[in-house]
């Protein structure tokens, strides 16, 4: 059985480790500001009390 790679070295890479979180980072302030639009259509639209 070949010895398998591992995923992250001991010392991480800090270009891998930055990219990774600005795509994370991007991803979730996009999905923020999604839903909190569609919250906001969905409040116009629905009667509360």
């Amino acid at each position: 059985m070949e010895e398998k790679k591992p995923l992250f070295k001991a010392p991480y890479d800090i270009k891998d480790v930055s990219a990774l979180f600005s795509i994370v980072a991007f991803v979730l302030i996009i999905a923020a500001i999604v839903g909190n639009n569609l919250f906001g259509l969905f409040q116009e639209n629905v009667y509360f009390g």
